[in-house]
Formats: structure tokens, C-alpha cells, sequence
């Protein structure tokens, strides 16, 4: 009787388990399907200012000497990693591979805790470097619960602020966040930000278009051909850029957002998918358990009865 009631009560455990994960999956699954469409609307706007930046780097560096516009990384000591992350677990394993990419990065960038530092959005990634030992300059949390634009442009001019301070002497600031590709596919990336590169431009825009679906037909679009050598400056390159950069560092930054935003909602959506699933695997289970388990006891009781009725007989 002991053991049917245990797998009574892990029955209507596992049931009020899975009526959460479910909940939570519908949640997610609304939030994911808002921010899937900002993710995808800000890639069409996102692929056109940085077409354009690409273009305008033809001409730039003849004109250009201020350093954030530049062929290369500068001659600095240091780097900052922006990390945009979740702000909340049960992710799958999404944050995982976030981490795994930021590592890709310290390592392959030769950095250590004294020449590195990072400006984190999201609660998961500053959990995570600072558990590390690694300095921060600067934590946001709950950004995309507040006022994103306005939230990313403090957070665009806090970058180009420490790129510009000499006494940080910082040489780059490389992005990571998680890219999205669709419902169960993201994918950590990591790109230069500043100083603006023209290579680095170039891939981050391929990896603005998706390869099917919505936006798919932006690909034939030239970006890399087109002539602007001929275009009239007001009032010079030098102001035209200068007021670029950080518009486009803010399309960066707020881009990063959207991504990694709907690349959470996503991944939590088919993580509690795959747990009400096994919920209900588990909840079956150990129902045909318990039916078993009780059989076996009728069964013996019947047995005792019977064998009961027959010794009376005799």
C-alpha cells in the first residue's frame, strides 16, 4: 500500500509539473513570436545602414584619421567584451554555448583579467564573468523589460566612451551574443564593434541575411560594388562619419539585442516543450506502474480470499 501511494503522489507531482512547464511554454511562445518579428523587421533596417557603412569605408580611410573609423584594430592594451545574455535561466543550453564562445574569444584574443573587461546586458552573462574574476564595467538588467532604444543608446555611448578614453587604452570591443537562425536553431557569434573594420563590417552583414525565409532576397543585393567615390560631402567625410559611427554603433548594439532576445524566448520555448513532454513520458510511466502495482495486489487479495473460502470448506 506504501508503494502505490508513493507513485500516486509522484503522479500528481509530475501532472502540476508539467501544468507549469506547459504555462511557461505558452509564455514563451508568445514573446518569442514578438520578438522573432523585431529581430527579423530590424534586420532589413540593420542590413541597410551597415550596406551603407560598408560603401562609405571605400573612401573613408584617405579621409578618415580619427581611429574609430580604421582599417585594423588600434594599438591598445586592453579589450572590452560586450556580452549580451538572457536575464533568466531554463534556456536549454543556450547559455552554455554563449560561455563556450566567450572563452573562444579570450582565447584566441590572448586576453587575461588584466587586459580585459566587459560591459554585460543580462543577469546570466555578468553572473557568469564575474564568477570568472573578470572586471565589469558596467551591468544592465531587465533591459528589453524597460525602454530598449533609449536603454542601448546609454549603452552605445558607454562603449564608444571607453574605446575614446585614453587612459583605458583600450585597442577593440568585440560583441558576443546569440545569433538567431530560427525556432530551434541559435547561435553564439562573436564581431568587432569598434574600431569600425571594413572586413568586420562585411561579415556581420552576411550574417544579417538569412540564407531562406524573410530577408533571404536581401542577399542580391550589391553592397560591395557600389560606387559612391562620386558623392558630394556636406559639410565634410571627416563630420559625415563622425556623426555616423555612433548612430551605427547604436544599430549594433541595440541589433545584438533583438538577436540575442529572440534567440532566449526561443530557446526557453522549446526547452519547456521538451520538459512537458518528458513530464508526460514520466507521468505515464508511472501510471502503468502503478496500475501494474495494483493489479498484483488484487490479485493477491483475491488469492487470499479464495484460499480463505477454501479452508472453510474443509
Amino acid at each position: 500500500m506504501a508503494s502505490l501511494k508513493n507513485l500516486k503522489t509522484k503522479i500528481t507531482g509530475i501532472k502540476k509539473t508539467s501544468k507549469v512547464t506547459k504555462a511557461m511554454e505558452s509564455i514563451s511562445a508568445i514573446k518569442m513570436r514578438y520578438a522573432q518579428k523585431e529581430a527579423l523587421d530590424g534586420r532589413d533596417y540593420t542590413f541597410f545602414v551597415f550596406g551603407l557603412l560598408k560603401r562609405l569605408s571605400k573612401v573613408a580611410p584617405t579621409t578618415c584619421k580619427h581611429g574609430i573609423f580604421a582599417p585594423s584594430v588600434k594599438s591598445g592594451k586592453n579589450t572590452v567584451i560586450f556580452l549580451t545574455s538572457p536575464d533568466r535561466g531554463l534556456t536549454g543550453g543556450m547559455n552554455n554555448f554563449l560561455f563556450k564562445k566567450v572563452e573562444q574569444v579570450i582565447k584566441r584574443n590572448n586576453l587575461t583579467k588584466d587586459n580585459l573587461s566587459f560591459v554585460c546586458v543580462g543577469k546570466r552573462g555578468y553572473e557568469y564573468v564575474s564568477k570568472k574574476g573578470y572586471k565589469v564595467e558596467k551591468y544592465f538588467e531587465d533591459v528589453y523589460e524597460k525602454t530598449p532604444q533609449k536603454e542601448m543608446e546609454v549603452v552605445s555611448n558607454l562603449l564608444l566612451d571607453l574605446y575614446k578614453n585614453k587612459e583605458k587604452n583600450i585597442s577593440n570591443v568585440i560583441s558576443v551574443y546569440t545569433n538567431f537562425k530560427n525556432t530551434s536553431e541559435q547561435k553564439a557569434t562573436s564581431h568587432i564593434i569598434l574600431p569600425v573594420i571594413f572586413d568586420e563590417i562585411k561579415l556581420f552583414v552576411k550574417r544579417i541575411l538569412p540564407t531562406k525565409g524573410k530577408y533571404a532576397h536581401l542577399e542580391k543585393i550589391d553592397i560591395d560594388n557600389s560606387d559612391i567615390s562620386d558623392y558630394l560631402y556636406e559639410p565634410s567625410m571627416e563630420k559625415v562619419v563622425m556623426s555616423l559611427i555612433p548612430f551605427v554603433l547604436n544599430v549594433s548594439v541595440f541589433y545584438s539585442l533583438l538577436e540575442s532576445f529572440a534567440s532566449e524566448h526561443s530557446a526557453r520555448m522549446v526547452a519547456m516543450k521538451n520538459s512537458t513532454d518528458r513530464a508526460n513520458e514520466l507521468s505515464e510511466k508511472f501510471r502503468r506502474k502503478y496500475n501494474k502495482e495494483r493489479q498484483a495486489q488484487v490479485t493477491s487479495e483475491i488469492s487470499e480470499i479464495i484460499s480463505g473460502v477454501e479452508a472453510m470448506k474443509k
